[in-house]
């Protein structure tokens, strides 16, 4: 049997080596990138407007949820006339809705701070 020197033995355990740290520093910002991306995707900053889709998502609600709160918003004003405190902001386009990013963000701090209640489709 011929045996290998020492020098070729350990410059290829640490090719080796050096090669599983490289794929391992590949996968983790691999996966970093797409965990960014996925959340650059779901609402991008630099929006203005925002789908009800990327609305519902940003409030962590449903696309149904959202309506509900519209609809019982605007069913509250039609009944009474008037609406105490900032209504859900929109904006409809042919059939869809749009919602200005700055205004959800002031109806959410006043619909928190007055501890409003969506119930079945009807404030509380």
């Amino acid at each position: 049997m011929k045996s290998v020197p020492f020098s070729i033995l350990l410059a290829s355990a640490i090719l080796g080596i050096c090669f599983i740290i490289g794929c391992i520093i590949l996968t983790t910002h691999e996966r970093n990138s797409e965990l960014t991306q996925a959340v650059e995707q779901v609402v991008p900053n630099d929006k203005v407007l925002l789908t009800m889709q990327e609305t519902a998502e940003y409030l962590s609600m449903t696309e149904e949820q959202v309506m509900s709160i519209i609809k019982a918003e605007q069913g509250s004003f039609t009944v009474s006339g008037f609406f105490d405190g900032k209504m859900f902001s929109f904006i409809k386009v042919q059939d869809q809705f749009f919602v200005s990013r700055v205004e959800l963000d002031l109806w959410v701090q006043e619909a928190s701070a007055s501890h409003r209640r969506y119930i079945n489709g009807l404030m509380q």
